[in-house]
Parts: structure tokens; C-alpha cells; sequence
């Protein structure tokens, strides 16, 4: 097809390309997950592994730096310009654009209910719901949920690893720095070149990362400030999103019981009564 149609990567020339991409990204992620599974982890659950804390400031310094200059301005301009029902439009889009990654991940993690479910979204909102601009699905409800191949692992039970913070990109860690690399993969948009021109598919993926930045930091805007006014933001930030992290895994669920790991007393008890004998 020609013009500003599209193909999957099956010419003769493609699949090179995205075969070397695929094996870099595969090579990368494993090299990712070993680290975080032989990474040592906190005793405590409320404690983070930050082991590169000076870099990770400094990165987060420059994340700020950034955001005041561009990121935030940009955004509390894009709440201020642009009509709430349209905002939500948007997010509704990008979000639908996700749900063959959510997908995936619903699957790898053996939750055929909630697979369907994101499949059944994904239908009715690109058809009936203009291409995911209105979110159709949830108002039949069908709500949505959120998922990536670092929360799978989490799911699975590989380890968050060291806390990493990355520029522009912001929290992270090794297992979910993992993930996003193997998201990428997921992506049906990764493996589609559009004929029209060599790089049009990199305008269009740039796009839409530079879109879901400035929309998520448009939705966020509160919080972050909220966050901003901590007597130790980098602190909270990492707080925050380990805990996060930790819930999303759980799919929002609270700790069934969070005190399975203390000692049996009634043990210490009858271990004293031995000893009076």
C-alpha cells in the first residue's frame, strides 16, 4: 500500500531491522531481570533499595529542572486551553492504544477474566467509541484496568531490584525498567513501518510518548505539587511509587494478612512453660 497507508514489517528489507531491535530488547530484558532477581533486597517492606541514591538525585534534579521548565508548564497550559471532555478524549485514546500491551500481560499472568475483558474494551471502544476517544466499554461496565510486563513479573514473584531513577522517564526499577522494554515488544505500533516515509513511524511513536507525558503530567499536576511540598520529596516520590507498584501488582487488592511473616507466640508461651517445669 502507498500514501499514508501502512504495512507490517514483512518486505525484504524490514524484518532485519526489527529482528536486530527484537533481539536487543530480548537480550536487555533478560540481562534486566537477573539483575533484579540477584539484586539484594530491604528486610523491611517499608524500605526501597537505592543504591545508586547520589546518581538517582541527581537524575531526579534534572527531571525537575526539566518539568519546570517544559514538562509542567506545558501541561497546567494544556488544562488550562483545552475543555475537560476533550482531555478525557485523549486519555481515552492513548489508553486503548495501550490495551494490546494490557492484554498480553492479562495473559501472561493466567487472568483469563480480566483478558477478556480487555479484549471486549478494546473492541467496542476502537469501533463504537470513535477509536477510543469515548469509552464506551466502561459506561456498559466494562471497567479498565492497567498492565505491564513489570507488574507480570512482580506477579510472578521476581523482585523489584535496585530503585533506579531515570531521566525524563522519572521512578523506576530493575524488574519495571524490565518490563518497559518488553512492552515495547508488545506494542503492535513497534512493528508496523509506514510506507509514506522511512521515519514516519518514529514521528508517530514520538508523538505519541511526547502526547501520553504531557497528558499524564496534565492529570498528575496536583499530586506532583503535593508531592513537591514533602520535607524530602526524592524520598516520598520513592515512597510513593514503590508502594504503588506494590498495590498495582496486587490489582488494588489489600495484604490478606499483612502479619503472616511474625513468629507464633503461643510458641515463645510453651517454651516458657517447659522451662518452669
Amino acid at each position: 500500500m502507498v500514501g499514508g497507508s501502512y504495512t507490517y514489517t514483512h518486505s525484504d528489507h524490514k524484518p532485519g531491522k526489527f529482528m536486530r531491535s527484537l533481539a536487543v530488547l530480548t537480550i536487555a530484558a533478560i540481562g534486566l531481570s537477573a539483575c533484579a532477581t540477584n539484586t539484594p533486597q530491604p528486610s523491611s517492606e517499608d524500605l526501597v533499595y537505592d543504591p545508586f541514591e547520589p546518581l538517582n538525585r541527581k537524575i531526579y534534579g534534572f527531571n525537575e529542572g526539566v518539568d519546570n521548565i517544559f514538562l509542567g508548564p506545558v501541561a497546567r497550559g494544556y488544562n488550562r486551553a483545552v475543555p475537560e471532555p476533550a482531555r478525557d478524549g485523549v486519555t481515552n485514546a492513548l489508553r486503548n492504544l495501550n490495551s494490546p500491551v494490557v492484554f498480553v500481560n492479562d495473559v501472561l499472568q493466567a487472568k483469563p477474566q480480566r483478558a477478556a475483558e480487555t479484549l471486549s474494551r478494546f473492541v467496542i471502544n476502537s469501533t463504537v467509541g470513535l477509536g477510543g476517544l469515548i469509552d464506551v466499554a466502561d459506561k456498559s461496565g466494562l471497567e479498565g484496568h492497567s498492565e505491564d510486563f513489570g507488574q507480570t513479573l512482580g506477579y510472578w514473584g521476581v523482585p523489584m531490584g535496585a530503585y533506579v531513577m531515570s531521566p525524563f522517564l522519572g521512578p523506576s526499577n530493575i524488574r519495571d525498567t524490565t518490563g518497559r522494554i518488553v512492552d515495547i515488544v508488545f506494542d503492535p505500533l513497534f512493528w508496523i513501518e509506514y510506507n509514506a516515509s522511512d521515519m514516519l513511524d518514529t514521528y508517530i511513536q514520538s508523538g505519541r510518548t511526547l502526547g501520553t507525558s504531557i497528558d499524564t503530567r496534565a492529570r498528575f499536576d496536583e499530586s506532583i505539587e503535593t508531592l513537591r511540598r514533602q520535607p524530602e520529596p526524592y524520598t516520598a516520590l520513592r515512597r510513593a511509587y514503590a508502594s504503588g507498584r506494590k498495590t498495582a501488582i496486587r490489582d488494588g487488592k489489600p495484604v490478606e494478612n499483612p502479619y503472616d511473616d511474625l513468629p507464633d507466640f503461643d510458641e515463645f508461651d510453651d517454651f516458657e512453660d517447659l522451662e518452669d517445669e
